[in-house]
């Protein structure tokens, strides 16, 4: 329809008719020719800064469906310009002071002195907007909601009588919806179902409060299945519920699973037949087994108020805390040792522990779990075994030493005795067919000298088996200081004598061995640094004693003469031998000494350069 200017009064009586409404005309193009005070008010803008500019360059307006920005060449003021018609309610948006403000403008097109003009008359209404824009986002959000819910969701009245229903899947419903609704509990579930659940509904409307409960389907189609169900009050004043029932079947069925592994850890933990303990990471006790009880004495209640590392021997703490801190930090997966628990009666147990951490979903360390077995038994049988062992060969050796020196008690009755005994019967046939005396003399003293060198061979040979007889051997505990001041005094006068000096480092302090062996094995050792001396100088000898593989080490060094080992190392320690003359020796100091010490399983060696002394080593191979 065309509107005459007649129809509308003047453009500026037009723009002053109400004072809510914001009014503006503008010409063909847009151009502001009028506006009143409250359209200035609501689109902030300056009435004579406004006037003959174009409104689309002012201001930028915005679609209400998708809040975007509407082209300036196509606004829907040009549309009802086209078309000669009044445009109803159009709402548009306008940025104001960073904010949305939405207006429903009435676009009105009239002539005036023949040109065609605008009239654009608005209300605001963003309140109104932003309320409905507000319900359709919580529209929207529920029906998210319901859309992202496996729930069945029924309103319910105070008898138990299905009113509504929402769900995303009707297949989960028990009945079509013309079957249940407006129906009771009652008459579509069995009674020890219905009943209970009404009695929820009217307490849940009485006290105003949620109520739960669990049950499993009373559909035979459903008959394995558990649900549970939630009892909200929402309408206390039409007495109204919601019951939400979900499908619950899965976590039964997990929760069922769990019981059924805890009854399992829980039967193994309790009945084991391995002490098994869980621990705080710090070591204190958190629960134990009735076995590890029997271990090391302490009742659960006991064990529950101390840590293990309290009761770990000294020697095994180290090792333990070092393990612990590498499972805790995930480095190892789990660890076993043998170490050492303090009993309650203040003895040590032997166990083997096995421990490994329990993580939680962030791997996070909540506990160690350990199992322990006593192992007391088997360590001893192990030691009894290593004894056995030494024994055995202790044995061995005795038994090798004996065949070497049986082969040389042969030898020396070969040698030593053959020259004596066969000079004799020469002699004696002599002095009976001799008439000349002093050639009877001189075969006398000839056969004396053959006689003594037999009895003191013989006298030797009978010292050496004495020592071989010896059956009664005693050991004990011997302080090599104190043996050494004993055997010290024996050449007290020869120390000072030749101004000898001796020192001493007895680094192992004792040994486990027969004192009188240890005296004259040590007495010879010095005996033969003391006499085998250069002349004018003063003897230095060196005693130590020092831990090595398998036993104890004696070192006897001096500065004496020396031996040219080169020459004489293979007959050292052979009966009577003599490497030096002009000393008196008989050469069997060190062939006693060897006998003593090899006869126990410990050996002797020698280290030696003319003029630049020795330095005499026994091993000893030291019992218990």
């Amino acid at each position: 329809m065309h509107l005459q200017r007649d129809s509308l009064s003047t453009p500026s009586a037009q723009t002053q008719r109400s004072g809510l409404e914001g009014l503006i005309t503008t010409s063909e193009d847009g151009t502001i020719l009028h506006l009143n005070a409250r359209a200035c008010e609501l689109l902030a803008l300056d009435e004579n800064g406004a006037k003959g500019k174009k409104l689309h360059e002012l201001i930028t307006f915005y679609s209400s469906d998708d809040a975007s920005a509407l082209s300036p060449e196509r606004p829907p003021f040009q549309i009802a310009f086209n078309t000669n018609q009044i445009h109803q309610e159009t709402i548009l948006g306008i940025a104001i002071e960073g904010s949305f403000r939405w207006f429903v403008f009435q676009i009105t097109p009239f002539t005036e002195e023949n040109k065609p003009h605008l009239l654009l008359s608005f209300i605001d209404v963003s309140k109104l907007v932003n309320q409905n824009q507000a319900l359709k986002d919580k529209q929207h959000e529920l029906q998210l909601l319901v859309a992202s819910l496996n729930d069945l969701v029924f309103e319910v009245s105070d008898m138990g009588v299905f009113k509504n229903y929402w769900t995303n899947d009707p297949s989960l419903l028990f009945y079509p919806p013309e079957e249940f609704l407006n129906k009771s509990l009652i008459e579509l579930f069995p009674a020890d179902l219905a009943i209970p659940t009404i009695q929820l509904i009217q307490n849940s409307l009485k006290l105003d409060r949620e109520f739960k409960m669990e049950f499993q389907s009373p559909s035979e189609k459903h008959k394995d299945r558990w649900y549970s169900l939630q009892i909200k009050p929402i309408h206390r004043t039409q007495n109204r519920v919601a019951l939400v029932i979900s499908d619950i079947t899965k976590q039964v069925e997990s929760t069922e699973k769990i019981r059924f592994n805890e009854h399992k850890f829980n039967q193994a933990f309790h009945f084991s037949g391995l002490g098994i303990a869980l621990t705080n990471l710090d070591g204190s006790c958190i629960e134990s087994n009735n076995t590890l009880t029997k271990i090391v004495g302490y009742t659960q209640e006991e064990m529950s108020k101390m840590k293990f590392t309290q009761k770990t021997h000294p020697d095994d703490i180290e090792r333990d805390t070092e393990l612990r801190k590498k499972l805790i930090q995930g480095e190892i997966d789990s660890f076993t040792v043998q170490k050492r628990f303090r009993h309650k009666l203040g003895h040590f147990v032997w166990c083997s522990v096995t421990m490994a951490a329990v993580f939680d979903s962030t791997n996070t360390p909540l506990f160690l779990i350990s199992q322990i077995q006593d192992i007391s038994e088997s360590k001893k049988n192990i030691e009894i075994l290593k004894q056995q062992k030494i024994e055995s060969d202790l044995v061995k050796i005795d038994l090798e030493t004996k065949v070497r020196q049986l082969e040389e008690f042969a030898n020396i009755l070969a040698h030593n005795l053959k020259g004596p005994l066969s000079n004799m019967p020469m002699l004696i046939d002599e002095l009976k067919i001799s008439k000349d005396e002093k050639v009877k003399a001189d075969f006398l003293d000839l056969l004396k000298i053959s006689s003594e060198q037999l009895t003191e061979t013989l006298h030797d040979l009978g010292d050496i088996l004495e020592l071989r007889s010896n059956k009664s051997l005693v050991f004990e505990n011997c302080n090599f200081l104190d043996v050494y001041l004993k055997v010290k005094q024996q050449y007290i006068q020869e120390i000072q004598l030749k101004n000898a000096m001796i020192s001493v480092e007895f680094n192992v302090k004792h040994i486990h061995y027969p004192k009188i062996y240890l005296e004259s094995i040590l007495s010879n050792l010095i005996s033969n640094s003391l006499r085998f001396t250069a002349p004018g100088k003063a003897p230095h000898i060196e005693i130590s004693t020092s831990m090595v593989e398998d036993g104890t080490l004696l070192t006897v060094k001096d500065n004496g003469l020396g031996i040219n080992l080169p020459k004489y190392k293979s007959q050292l320690f052979m009966f009577k031998k003599v490497f030096h003359r002009g000393f008196e020796s008989k050469g069997i100091g060190l062939f006693l000494t060897r006998y003593q010490v090899e006869s126990l399983g410990g050996k002797i060696d020698v280290q030696s350069e003319p003029n630049e002394g020795s330095v005499f080593s026994v091993k000893f191979l030291e019992r218990t």
